[in-house]
């Protein structure tokens, strides 16, 4: 029972201990939004005449559209407001 008692004791003690792991590398700008940020208030013929196009690694959409929930630091989002401007571009 003592043991019990001992290891009731040290758990949360385990829980304090440090994490050697490195922080994660900055990727707030691994698409590239931030070149981008000059489209802002253009509209969507701004976004293609820039060459950004619907695939893989851009996701172009406006109010309402469906879109998957999955994060790709790779990924340039442009999003439209109901006039086809662009309101904000951000990686994900």
């Amino acid at each position: 029972m003592r043991q019990f008692a001992l290891i009731a004791a040290l758990l949360p003690l385990a829980a304090c201990m440090e994490d050697d792991t490195p922080p994660p590398a900055d990727t707030a700008d691994a698409c590239g939004a931030a070149a981008l940020q000059s489209l802002v208030g253009q509209d969507r013929a701004a976004v293609t005449e820039a060459g950004l196009t619907p695939d893989r690694k851009t996701r172009i959409f406006g109010p309402g559209a469906a879109l998957t929930m999955d994060f790709r630091e790779d990924r340039v989002n442009v999003e439209l407001d109901a006039a086809d401007r662009v309101v904000r571009i951000y990686c994900g």
